[in-house]
This record gives C-alpha cells, sequence and structure tokens, in this order.
C-alpha cells in the first residue's frame, strides 16, 4: 500500500479521534495503515514531527480562505474570525486543544503572512506579533479548558457558557487593541 505524506497525517487526525493524544503512537498509526515503521519514518523523523503537522493540517483547511488577503476587510473582524475559526476546529477534534499546544510551526516565517493586516492597519511590527500571539495564545487557552470540562477534568463552581465566555474574552481582546492602535 502507498500511502503519502499527507494521507499519513490525515489517517493519524482519525486514530486521534479514537484513541486521543495519550494513545496516538507510530506504532498504531502504522497498524491502522498496514505499514511499518520505516515507512513512517522516511516522512517524520519523530513522533513530534508527526504532531507538529497534524496540528498545522487540522487548521491549514480552515485558515487557508480567511488569510487571503482579500477577505481581510477589517483586521479586528479578521482576527475575530480566525480566532473563532481555529478554536472550532481544536474542539471538532478529540484531544485537539492538547495536540496543538504542544506544536510547533512547521514553517519558520509562519508569523509574516499574519501580522500583515495589522502593519496595513498601523501597527509597529512588534505590536503586531504580540496581538497575534496574544489572541491565539487566549484561543487555544480556551479550548483546552473547554476540551478538559466536556471530559469531566475541571471542575467549575459556577454555570458558564463557555462559547459566550470566548467571545466576551475576544470582544475585549479586540477592542483593547483597537485602542492600542488609534
Amino acid at each position: 500500500m502507498v500511502v503519502r505524506r499527507d494521507g499519513y497525517v490525515r489517517a493519524a487526525l482519525e486514530l486521534l479521534d479514537e484513541v486521543g493524544l495519550d494513545g496516538l503512537s507510530l506504532r498504531k498509526l502504522g497498524d491502522k495503515l498496514g505499514v511499518q515503521g520505516p515507512a513512517l519514518y522516511t516522512h517524520f523523523k519523530s513522533k513530534q514531527a508527526l504532531l507538529d503537522q497534524m496540528a498545522e493540517t487540522m487548521l491549514d483547511d480552515h485558515l487557508a480562505p480567511l488569510d487571503d488577503p482579500a477577505s481581510v476587510d477589517d483586521w479586528g473582524e479578521w482576527l475575530a474570525r480566525r480566532a473563532r475559526t481555529i478554536r472550532c476546529t481544536l474542539l471538532s477534534y478529540r484531544d485537539g486543544a492538547r495536540l496543538h499546544a504542544g506544536s510547533r510551526p512547521t514553517e519558520q516565517s509562519a508569523m509574516n503572512p499574519l501580522i500583515k493586516p495589522l502593519l496595513e492597519a498601523g501597527f509597529a511590527e512588534e505590536d503586531a506579533t504580540h496581538a497575534i500571539l496574544a489572541i491565539s495564545r487566549y484561543t487555544l487557552g480556551c479550548a483546552i479548558d473547554e476540551q478538559q470540562q466536556a471530559d469531566g477534568e475541571s471542575v467549575t463552581d459556577h454555570d458558564e457558557d463557555p462559547g459566550a465566555s470566548f467571545e466576551y474574552g475576544l470582544a475585549l481582546l479586540i477592542a483593547g487593541l483597537r485602542a492600542a492602535v488609534a
């Protein structure tokens, strides 16, 4: 059976939904695909390299339309759409937020296209980078917390609508960024 790199990654994402992050291994992926370890190691130097690619792939399909420069009409709305898309995508996979939290970008210049709309809006480069990172970390943290609550790992002493809480915080972050750039 010949499987291309993308096929391995997509099969690994399916396996993630079946066994969770703690149960995911290259051996289990090989068993799922009917291939031996060397076939996997020709594409991924390590399990971490596979995890990094999985995290990137899970978001790529959903974020590509948003990252088209023509889709950026208002930078604040663009940031909010990206955050919502990331949150929903991470929550759509078992342990998706934890997987993403432990990953590293596979491209060195992943930040450059993301800060462009902010630079055009008047942000300094350092401020634009901090803004993207703040929104990304907020979104990831909310998704991790939400998945832990869904798994019964987090106990809260109040009733909370995670979606409403996320939107509240996101609106405040973007309002603060708007004030800072004004």
